[in-house]
């Protein structure tokens, strides 16, 4: 696996992402050097899972509220079919997301996707 770091930089009220081909020193160090603002370097601490296509997602739109601050952060993913709200809200209750400690966990919308399967693909 290639070496890639994080780099979130906050510039007023305003987040911005970037993934660089380069060590999390490196990042650093480029960062340390061009980057105005705030910034954070984020390391991959593990790799788990798999990257195969199962039969289906559902993809999920949520919502996640801080009783304390009542502030908000919305958060998209897929999960495979069999997850449901509960676990959802299991899942993400007491975690702290963007700054906002989930206290309430709210579902706005979840969809099931499938995608193609590349091996069926008679295009090419």
């Amino acid at each position: 696996m290639a070496t890639k770091s994080m780099i979130r930089q906050k510039l007023g009220n305003k987040v911005f992402t970037s993934y660089v081909p380069a060590t999390d020193e490196d990042a650093k160090s480029f960062a340390d050097a061009l980057l105005p603002g705030e910034y954070e370097i984020l390391a991959l601490k593990g790799e788990t899972g798999s990257d195969s296509v199962t039969d289906g997602y559902r993809v999920w739109s949520v919502m996640i509220k801080s009783d304390e601050t009542d502030t908000k952060a919305y958060l998209t993913f897929a999960t495979p079919l069999n997850k449901t709200s509960d676990d959802i809200i299991n899942a993400l209750s007491g975690k702290t997301f963007n700054n906002v400690k989930a206290d309430e966990v709210i579902i706005i919308n979840a969809r099931a996707i499938q995608f193609a399967n590349d091996s069926d693909d008679s295009s090419s």
